[in-house]
């Protein structure tokens, strides 16, 4: 697992790396219209609405419009935007940004942590796709951004409508529960085919490392030969480790998201927020487990396979024991091969108070 959590810290290192690279908006409008996609009435008209909203609320709702997201998602892109400029109250997180691509065709809701509860996800997800999408594909974008605010702030002010609008989503989108059942015990079945035999290939290539340790220190593998078969052993045991933890992981996810349809009020992010830190990530922590994995743990247990076996005291050899070897250590290129072919084949002016997001909300193309 920690190898895994490094592969993913290298991605997220790589994917902020690419962000630095971006020059991302400073809002000072509550409408940033660099698009241009709407007339000068119009962005008047929108600012209006949005300034008298916080004036009277705190609440802050900005529009931003852009050319395109220069090869960025437009969820980072909206993520970044949002928490760099600071959207919603300190401490209240009452933000939420509208953000408009145009040549991507794309559009995102960004919610503040302080209005996941009211505008969720899916909450976001059917005012992209009823109200706003419908307007766009007819490149009416002012109707369907001035109507989406509309809703928005309709939905904030009365958490009745809210829990309303809700429940129609849930109903529209319901799936049967004779459906979800079939759908789970087909994936588990799957994905637990691929479990057990990358569990197999794990445990087998684990025995030949523990047996190559005991005929070292017995004396039927050489002192030369042992660091070559070590480094192919280590190889083996690394490779067949992840293709056994990567199904675990995804059906463990797959199960989270299944329950969490069968209304237990489940949140599925707190099982999807990996957290990373430096000392975690470190080199000497990722050599230390790497050393206990493969050098510690077997060892111990071939010295314990010698003692219960009877075998004679501790003996170093120059030489290999063929029958030994033939016997305990040659199924290892059979397994190492079979892996190998197994896995080649799979003025209203705005100013951010201080509030942040977490990544809630929703996109939506056209």
């Amino acid at each position: 697992m920690n190898r895994l959590k490094l592969i993913i810290s290298f991605i997220l290192v790589c994917i902020s790396s690419t962000h630095a690279q971006i020059d991302y908006p400073i809002l000072t409008e509550f409408v940033a219209d660099n698009a241009q996609i709407f007339s000068e009435s119009q962005v008047l008209k929108l600012r209006q609405k949005l300034k008298v909203y916080e004036t009277e609320t705190t609440h802050q709702i900005v529009i931003l419009t852009i050319n395109d997201l220069e090869g960025e998602t437009i969820e980072t892109y909206a993520l970044e935007v949002f928490n760099r400029n600071k959207m919603g109250q300190e401490k209240k997180d009452n933000g939420l940004l509208l953000l408009f691509s145009k040549n991507d065709r794309k559009v995102r809701l960004e919610v503040g942590y302080g209005f996941e509860s009211i505008i969720t996800d899916a909450i976001s997800s059917r005012i992209i796709r009823d109200i706003m999408i419908p307007e766009f594909k007819q490149e009416h974008y002012f109707n369907g951004i001035d109507l989406a605010t509309s809703k928005i702030i309709e939905i904030i002010n009365d958490p009745v409508y809210a829990n309303e609008f809700a429940k129609e989503e849930a109903k529209d989108n319901d799936i049967p529960l004779l459906v979800k059942i079939i759908l789970i015990v087909f994936v588990t079945a799957f994905l637990g085919v691929f479990i057990f035999i990358g569990f197999k290939i794990f445990i087998n290539n684990y025995k030949l490392l523990i047996n190559l340790y005991k005929g070292l220190i017995i004396g039927k593998i050489s002192v030369y030969s042992f660091p070559f078969m070590f480094i192919m052993a280590a190889i083996a045991i690394l490779v067949s480790s992840l293709f056994l933890v990567i199904p675990t992981v995804i059906l463990s996810l797959f199960l989270v998201f299944f329950i969490s349809m069968f209304s237990f009020d489940l949140k599925i992010e707190p099982f999807l927020d990996f957290s990373f830190n430096q000392d975690n990530l470190s080199q000497t922590n990722l050599i230390i487990f790497l050393v206990v994995f493969l050098v510690i743990i077997p060892l111990i247990m071939a010295l314990i396979k010698k003692t219960y076996s009877g075998v004679e005291p501790f003996k170093f050899s120059l030489k290999n024991d063929k029958k030994y070897i033939s016997k305990h250590i040659t199924s290892f290129g059979s397994n190492s091969s079979s892996l190998s072919s197994w896995s080649s084949s799979s003025s209203s002016s705005f100013s951010g108070g201080g509030g942040s997001s977490g990544g809630g909300g929703a996109s939506g193309s056209w």
